[in-house]
C-alpha cells in the first residue's frame, strides 16, 4: 500500500437529535452460538436493505445485539417490531440518540451501503465489485466518521494497493505434493506439508492458521457447494465472489486462535494474498 496523501475532511451539521430515536434489539437466546454472530450483521444489512429512512450497527462488543437509529415517526410506525418478531428478537425501548450510538450507525451503515462499489477489508475499503478476481493495481480508501453533539466530521484518505494472487507452493508446499493435489479430486494437503500456513482473511484480516487444503468442503461446514458461499458472502458483507468458472474446487481449512479455537472453511477457486470465507 502506498503512502497516504493527506485525508480530504468533508463537515455535515447534524439534525435535531431530539426528533431521533435508538432502540437496541437483542437476539433471542435460541439462535446457535455458532450462528449468532452471523444472524446479527444479516439482520443489520437486511434492516438498511428494507428501510433507507434508517441506521444499524451491531452493539460493539457484542455479537447478539443492535443498535437502530431512525426518526421518531418510524419508530411509531412499528415496522422495526414487524421485521424484529420474526426473529423471535427483543426490541428496547426507545433511548436517546447520542453521539457514540450515531457515530457507530453511520460508520457501519455508510460502510454497509457502499457494498459491493467498495469492499470492506480490514481498515480499507477496496473498490470494484470484482476487485477479488483483480490483479493490478486497485483504488482503496480509509474512510473514518467522528460525531458530535453538533456535525459529523468526515475523512477519506486515497490508497493504491495491490493483492497479487498466491500460488499453493507460497504456503511452502513442495510441487510433489501439489501435483499429487491437482491431480486426484480425493487429495489433501495436510498442515504438516504447509511450511507457510499462517494468513488473513477477508474482511476482518484476522489472522488464521491453514490446517488442511481439501478439493471439497468438510462434514462440519454449513455450506456445502460455491454457490452457498457466494450466497452467504452476499448477505453478510455485499461481496461479490467470483462467479463459477467451472475450475475444480479448492478449500482451505482455518484454525482461529482468538476465537475460540474454531476452524473454518474457505473457498480458494481464485487465490488472493488474503483468502475469503465466512467469517
Amino acid at each position: 500500500m502506498n503512502d497516504p496523501r493527506q485525508p480530504s475532511l468533508f463537515f455535515i451539521t447534524l439534525p435535531d437529535l431530539h426528533r431521533l430515536c435508538a432502540v437496541r434489539i437483542i437476539l433471542s437466546n435460541g439462535v446457535a452460538d455458532t450462528e449468532i454472530r452471523s444472524t446479527q450483521i444479516k439482520m443489520c444489512r437486511q434492516l438498511l436493505l428494507l428501510h433507507q429512512d434508517i441506521l444499524t450497527s451491531p452493539v460493539p462488543g457484542t455479537i447478539n445485539q443492535i443498535w437502530v437509529v431512525m426518526a421518531i415517526p418510524f419508530y411509531k410506525a412499528g415496522k422495526l417490531n414487524a421485521y424484529v418478531e420474526n426473529y423471535g428478537a427483543k426490541v428496547e425501548a426507545p433511548q436517546r440518540v447520542i453521539p457514540v450510538i450515531l457515530q457507530n450507525c453511520l460508520s457501519y451503515s455508510l460502510t454497509a451501503r457502499l457494498a459491493p462499489a467498495w469492499n470492506k477489508t480490514g481498515h480499507l475499503l477496496v473498490q470494484g465489485r470484482e476487485f477479488l478476481s483483480q490483479r493490478g493495481k486497485q483504488s482503496a480508501i480509509v474512510l473514518n466518521i467522528n460525531v458530535t453533539e453538533t456535525q459529523v466530521c468526515l475523512s477519506i484518505d486515497a490508497h493504491t494497493i495491490r493483492l497479487p494472487p498466491p500460488e499453493l507452493a507460497e504456503f511452502g508446499i513442495s510441487p510433489s505434493i501439489i501435483k499429487d493435489f491437482d491431480n486426484h479430486k480425493n487429495a489433501v494437503i495436510e498442515g504438516h506439508s504447509i511450511l507457510n500456513n499462517w494468513c488473513y482473511v477477508l474482511p476482518s484480516m484476522k489472522m488464521g492458521k491453514i490446517v488442511c487444503i481439501l478439493h471439497t468442503t468438510p462434514p462440519d461446514c454449513p455450506f456445502h457447494s460455491y454457490e452457498d458461499f457466494q450466497m452467504h458472502w452476499d448477505n453478510l458483507y455485499g461481496y461479490k465472489l467470483p462467479e463459477d468458472c467451472g475450475d475444480t474446487e479448492i478449500y482451505c481449512s482455518i484454525y482461529f486462535k482468538m476465537i475460540g479455537g474454531r476452524i473454518l472453511t474457505y473457498p480458494v477457486r481464485h487465490l488472493e494474498q488474503t483468502l475469503y470465507g465466512h467469517l
